[in-house]
């Protein structure tokens, strides 16, 4: 699957990651998140109760074997990260809420991920597959440290947080680029053989993306958000940290299962790059009128409410 080269240069690529994710965040965005709760209420359900639930789903109906099994809902249970927020700024998103629900989700993950894990990934469990959750908190501690620290350097420098803000959301589309250039012809033949990955595997990894797109668009509109901040939920749903469950899935289990564990959430992790372009450039393109309306209340607000003319 993976080499030791590679999974070491995965595992420091994601520290840098983590890191760069820390330097989105702050206490404001804390605050605001208690301020106006609603927006991340609702993207917090639609990432810890959509996601797992579509890849437990999926995994039901396509009676996957327990390694494949156990690698999807492990990434169907991370958090969003900043190669959704990098997507939601492309898409003309509320960045400020992508970035709020990447605090919330991120932050919770370590609770959220071991109870998560264990409903729906334990029944998948065998003699020869086993979860040491020990090993899943002590993955995640090791991960959300770096953030940590991004955190901490934000608040003494916002130059170098935003610097490092951005390379972490660059990063995480060259761990994906990485990957498929390092990863992908050693692999192709196994991908396209029906007898090591079958189609449906294929399908589940496609529309794990597509699927929480779709949910967490139409979600958030039940709910009564507006168009602008439920695709901006469609995208933090949809697009999970890849990063992370790596990391989780190589640290927390042994090398004799832990490529086969892994290999849906490579598949994962190559279709949402191209799946989130795709949405991305559709969004672009049929809201352009919307943000050119938006950019303009915007800037009203700021002349004639809140700044120069302000009566």
């Amino acid at each position: 699957m993976l080499t030791p080269t590679e999974t070491n240069l995965l595992i420091l690529m994601t520290f840098v990651i983590m890191f760069g994710l820390g330097c989105t965040l702050s206490i404001r965005d804390f605050r605001e998140a208690i301020r106006h709760p609603k927006p991340a209420i609702v993207g917090f359900l639609s990432q810890y109760l959509i996601m797992p639930a579509l890849a437990f789903g999926m995994v039901k109906f396509f009676s996957f074997s327990d390694p494949v099994a156990i690698g999807l809902i492990i990434v169907a249970c991370c958090p969003s990260g900043t190669t959704s927020s990098l997507f939601n700024y492309f898409a003309k998103g509320d960045l400020a809420l992508s970035i709020s629900l990447s605090t919330l989700t991120t932050t919770v993950a370590l609770f959220a991920l071991p109870i998560l894990l264990g409903i729906y990934a334990t029944p998948f469990t065998n003699d020869q597959i086993q979860i040491d959750f020990g090993k899943v908190i002590g993955s995640l501690i090791i991960c959300l440290v770096p953030v940590v620290g991004g955190m901490y350097l934000k608040s003494k420098s916002e130059r170098w947080g935003k610097n490092m803000e951005e390379t972490g959301g660059v990063l995480g589309i060259i761990v994906i680029i990485f990957l498929i250039i390092s990863w992908l012809p050693r692999n192709f033949e196994r991908m396209m053989n029906p007898e090591e990955t079958s189609p449906f595997i294929l399908v589940a990894s496609i529309f794990l993306g597509l699927g929480g797109f779709l949910f967490g668009y139409y979600f958030s509109r039940f709910l009564g958000m507006n168009r602008r901040k439920s695709r901006t939920v469609s995208l933090e749903t949809g697009i999970q940290n890849g990063p992370l469950a790596f990391a989780i899935i190589t640290l927390s289990f042994s090398a004799q299962v832990s490529g086969d564990i892994l290999w849906p959430a490579l598949l994962y992790s190559f279709f949402i790059v191209n799946t989130s372009t795709l949405v991305t450039y559709l969004i672009r393109k049929y809201t352009r009128e919307e943000w050119f309306r938006f950019e303009n209340e915007t800037v009203k607000e700021e002349i004639f409410t809140s700044g120069w003319l302000k009566l």
